[in-house]
């Protein structure tokens, strides 16, 4: 440390220091124990303050509403300082600039990978619920380089959806202008026939230098040349450049982007009009950034679609590759008709993959995603899934409701029937009682009227609705037209004639009689129809139950499929990680190995894994989506169903343990500043009076202690890197010893592999040929080969179990250790200086203070771990990388001599160079590859070594000058500060009282689901109500003592000013 000094003669004579008692107002009083000693009262604040209560807290809403309280806090404090321009204010002001700008939100990458066509863009649509952001396209894969998509932070309606677009270097272009001239033109140097076939490396070179120089005919590429075609003025403007794009709607936005990333024959159509072929830009893009306000990603959630890991196109699994290399999540995607059969969870798209997982100590990030559940066969999935039986009565069931429907419809129609019997029935009552009527209207006009004859073989069918009743009185003519006359008028009348002559009662009577049996006949009417629509309602109820069982058993077997689907996934993955483990345990600890005996709880591994198994076009259609689709949702009950809103859950949820990890530290680091400030605020020169003598003695005695406690630190720094360097040469540098000559031994016959007989695993002229031309590595319809990494798989294999034990169990816990002896150390530290304050009866009220600021360097010195843990893992990652590039560079010379190789022969001559160089360099190479890797992890241990420092040296530099603040202050013979230097820490200080403001983010909303709300509310509520109730005691009283010291110096200056003048 630069902090220790030594002590004069005059000061080490001294017996004791020399005090100036202070103002009573200036201290707490102090107690006296058993022995006589004193001891600091403990100060007594009503509550724990909230500030100190949001660093304990577990739930993310709540923190996230603490920091923006915090950044507002800041501004407050920025506002107050910019009034002066004092060195000690700058430096103020710079602390609180940086402490601001680390509140800018967490960002958590998630990577989708997975093979083309697996549904990857559909599954992120849904996620995001976007019919369409993400292209996609059913008739070739769309995700030909990464896709970020994440929150749009900006409130501009018309940028709600934006998007930029960064297109590859102008370097990086003339790279690949190379390789695709070289697949193209043939040894002649003409276009290569092949072009014409889409599926050889010329017919994909072909297309994309089409795509990229419509214009060019093929004559014109043979007599071009990379560097000619890299400098067209028109691909030239774009190259290394960003696009950006601002939409209101995401239609609008995927209409633009698709501008870049599809072919024009889709976009222009069959449109005569359009004369020039347009430039095609999805060869020449890097990376695509989406921005949107999707809730799945409100959190910090960054989903990046990334290319197929066994696409054709071997660019983009090695965009894919270097992408996996950042991401602190993995979202495999596959479809379910093959996640289990292709054993894709235990394999995870091939054992290299599935290595590196286990190098990069990610395999516990893996989430895995069954998509299409939709696409699904009944008859197959009930004899896998053993629900024959029950579809078969599913359908015995939907049989018997059929039959159950005709029988209804049966008594439907026999009701129906009786219901017009009925309305005959009522109309013939109508009808005579017209005629009654008219009797009566006679009988009563003093005529004599005759009952009339009653013949129904006379009435006749109504072709119309009958009139009201007023209007068939009112017109008498309707009688006639209701009753067809005999054929013998005479005969009529004479019979007529003999019947007895009526009274008007008499008519009066057989009316009421007609009226009583009408009323008696509409009821049965009204019954009829109550039982018709009981009938109705029952028939649309079986068809209901009849149409629900298909949609219900198709939903049983995406059920059971999922549920076995799940299952099956969780176990495989678990068995690919004991598989790996156990890869070379036996050769690693011989003597001590037993296979009987798990290294790690494997069903734990599988009931940890989280599987979803979705539908994105079943919950795009649930949604309100996809209208124009002809898909039906049969067999999802409801969106839930799909899985995808629990997947969206999901992408939320990765995100808490980075959010809470970021909100504590700068809430922390915020507490650690406040208290400084207020340490500032109140050193007006009236803290201490001791004597210059007195003083430096006070500091001498607290550098000692601070050089002990920097001793001490320097120690366990010693020690813990001594283990660090012991872990790497145990559980690395060792292996690389044993497994070297494993790979030198298998070099030949490996490189031998490469050209065998096709019978035997080699590789036909043409992938043989576009392999070396792309340096090793390259991916065809045979599959993706790695040369360098082949070569280097002998030693990966050995050193893959001690890369793991070192990154992911004995250096976590070596800095745990570290982090353990740091705290016991800080712990003796403030003890001892607690000692010193009572000997020396320091202000107390600045005591309480750096208690509290003890609080806030232990939680900083907790953090230390993870922040370490981030310096290795990314080492590890960049580390574990840097093997096979190596190798490639070092097979540089042989790549480049066969793929010169043309003519007869030449795959002979191609051969014979590259097992010649591969035995040449052999003895050499592997070593190389080691010696670089071995040199990353020392600069590894090195970046360790100073983060460790720098973060000692801060602590340090901070309680040196808190510390002698309280314990020394300033000198007796002081300037007294001016009245506008004390104006502004009394300023400072007004802000600084500011606990009071943070009780309100406890009353933030928070988002989770029922079960994770149990017992969260009550304890909130409690916080809550007691923020409320404790705000009138915003400050300690620590805080009001000096905020009192500040006020009455501020005050005694402003009255000798007065007196003066």
């Amino acid at each position: 440390m630069d902090y220790i000094i030594q002590p004069t003669e005059a000061e080490m004579s001294t017996s004791e220091t020399p005090i100036v008692k202070s103002e009573p107002s200036q201290t707490l009083d102090l107690e006296m124990n058993s022995n006589g000693n004193s001891e600091l009262m403990e100060l007594k604040s009503n509550h724990t303050p909230y500030l100190e209560q949001l660093i304990n807290q577990s739930v993310p809403e709540i923190l996230e509403s603490g920091v923006s309280i915090g950044v507002d806090l800041l501004q407050n404090l920025t506002n107050t300082l910019n009034t002066s321009q004092n060195p000690d204010v700058v430096a103020w002001l710079q602390r609180v600039k940086q402490l601001n700008e680390s509140a800018s939100p967490t960002r958590t990458v998630v990577g989708v990978v997975g093979n083309t066509g697996a549904g990857k863009s559909s599954v992120i649509n849904a996620l995001i619920d976007e019919e369409r952001l993400l292209p996609t396209n059913c008739l070739r894969a769309c995700t030909a380089s990464p896709t970020e998509i994440s929150w749009n932070y900006s409130d501009d309606p018309s940028a709600l959806y934006q998007a930029e677009i960064e297109f590859v270097s102008a370097e990086d272009w003339l790279r690949e202008l190379e390789v695709l001239f070289s697949d193209l033109l043939d040894p002649r140097g003409e276009v290569s026939k092949e072009a014409s076939n889409p599926d050889t490396e010329a017919g994909v070179a072909y297309a994309k230098l089409k795509a990229v120089y419509p214009t060019k005919t093929k004559e014109m590429i043979s007599q071009g040349t990379p560097e000619r075609f890299a400098n067209e003025p028109a691909v030239r403007g774009v190259l290394g450049s960003v696009k950006t794009l601002k939409e209101k709607s995401a239609k609008d936005l995927y209409g633009r982007l698709q501008r870049y990333v599809d072919s024009n024959e889709k976009l222009i159509g069959n449109d005569s009009k359009q004369q020039t072929p347009l430039i095609e830009y999805w060869p020449l893009i890097k990376v695509i950034r989406i921005f949107t306000k999707a809730d799945a990603l409100s959190t910090g959630a960054v989903i990046v679609d990334l290319p197929g890991v066994q696409d054709s196109n071997a660019a983009r699994a090695a965009v894919a590759s270097n992408y996996l290399m950042k991401c602190t999540g993995l979202w495999i995607v596959a479809p379910i008709t093959r996640a289990v059969d292709d054993k894709t969870a235990k394999s995870l798209l091939g054992d290299s993959f599935k290595r590196q997982l286990k190098y990069d100590g990610t395999y516990s990030a893996v989430t895995f995603i069954c998509s299409k559940t939709d696409d699904i066969s009944v008859t197959e999935a009930a004899d896998s899934l053993n629900l024959v039986r029950e579809v078969n009565e599913s359908y015995d069931k939907i049989e018997e409701l059929k039959e159950s429907k005709a029988k209804k419809q049966t008594s439907l129609k026999k009701l129906k029937d009786a219901k017009a019997a009925c309305a005959e029935k009522i109309e013939e009552i109508e009808i005579k009682h017209d005629a009654w009527e008219g009797l009566l209207n006679q009988a009563k006009a003093g005529q004599t009227v005759y009952a009339p004859s009653d013949n129904p073989k006379k009435r006749k069918r109504r072709a119309k609705p009958r009139a009201s009743r007023k209007s068939r009185v009112a017109d008498r003519s309707g009688l006639d037209n209701d009753w067809e006359a005999s054929e013998d008028d005479s005969s009529g009348k004479e019979n007529s004639q003999t019947d007895q002559p009526l009274s008007a009662a008499a008519v009066e009577e057989e009316m009421a009689s007609l009226k009583a049996l009408r009323k008696t006949t509409r009821g049965e009417q009204r019954s009829l129809d109550a039982r018709i629509e009981n009938v109705r309602k029952e028939i649309r109820e079986v068809e209901h139950e009849r149409q629900e069982i298909p949609t219900k058993i198709k939903a049983a077997c995406i059920q059971g499929r999922n549920d076995y689907s799940r299952g099956a996934i969780k176990q495989d993955f678990a068995m690919g990680i004991k598989e790996l483990d156990q890869e070379n345990a036996g050769e690693e600890t011989e003597l001590t190995f037993n296979p009987d005996e798990d290294i790690r709880d494997y069903e734990e591994v599988a009931r940890a894994l989280p599987v979803f198994c979705v539908s994105s076009r079943a919950y795009q259609k649930l949604s309100g989506r996809l209208q124009k689709d002809g898909f039906r949702s049969h067999g999802f009950l409801s969106v839930k169903d799909t899985e995808i809103p629990q997947l969206q859950q999901h992408a939320k949820k990765l995100t808490e343990a980075g959010r809470l990890s970021h909100c504590r530290r700068f809430l922390n680091d915020l507490t650690q500043l406040v208290n400084s400030l207020k340490l500032w605020a109140a050193d007006d020169g009236t803290q201490t009076t001791l004597t210059d003598g007195g003083k430096r003695y006070q500091k001498l005695e607290l550098l000692n202690l601070l050089s002990n406690f920097q001793k001490g630190f320097d120690g366990s720094v010693c020690e813990t890197m001594q283990l660090l360097h012991r872990h790497l040469d145990e559980q690395i540098y060792r292996v690389f010893d044993t497994s070297i000559p494993l790979a030198v031994d298998a070099a030949p016959a490996i490189a031998e592999s490469w050209g065998a007989p096709r019978t035997m695993g080699g590789l036909p002229w043409s992938t043989y040929k576009a392999t070396v031309r792309r340096q090793g590595s390259y991916s065809g319809c045979s599959g993706p080969r790695d040369f360098n990494q082949e070569l280097w798989e002998p030693v990966s294999r050995d050193l893959a179990s001690g890369w793991d034990r070192g990154f992911q169990n004995r250096i976590p816990a070596l800095l745990e250790d570290f982090l353990s002896q740091t705290k016991k150390q800080l712990q003796e530290f403030h003890k001892s200086t607690q000692a010193l304050a009572q000997k020396r009866h320091t202000d107390v009220s600045g005591m309480a203070t750096l208690r509290n600021q003890m609080l806030t360097h232990t939680r900083r010195l907790e953090q230390l771990p993870a922040s370490l843990r981030a310096i290795t893992t990314e080492s590890s990652r960049e580390a574990n990388r840097a093997f096979v590039p190596v190798i490639r560079d070092l097979m540089r010379p042989a790549y480049d001599a066969t793929t010169n190789e043309n003519g007869l022969g030449s795959y002979g001559r191609m051969k014979v160079k590259m097992r010649d160089h591969v035995a040449n360099i052999r003895h050499t190479m592997f070593r190389t590859a080691t010696d670089t890797v071995k040199k990353r992890l020392q600069d590894m241990c090195r970046d360790v070594q100073k983060q460790m420092g720098n973060e000692m040296n801060d602590m340090s530099h901070i309680i040196f000058s808190e510390y002698m603040k309280v314990f020394v202050g300033t000198t007796v013979n002081r300037t007294t500060l001016s009245p506008k230097e004390l104006a502004i820490r009394a300023n400072v200080n007004d802000v600084l009282q500011c606990d009071s403001l943070f009780a309100s983010a406890f009353n933030q909303p928070v988002k989770k689901g029922p079960e994770e709300m149990e017992g969260v509310v009550s304890t909130e509520c409690e916080v809550a109500d007691d923020a409320m109730q404790g705000i009138e005691y915003g400050s300690t009283r620590a805080d009001e003592l000096m905020q009192q010291q500040i006020r009455a110096q501020s005050q005694t200056d402003d009255e000798s000013d007065y007196e003066s003048q």
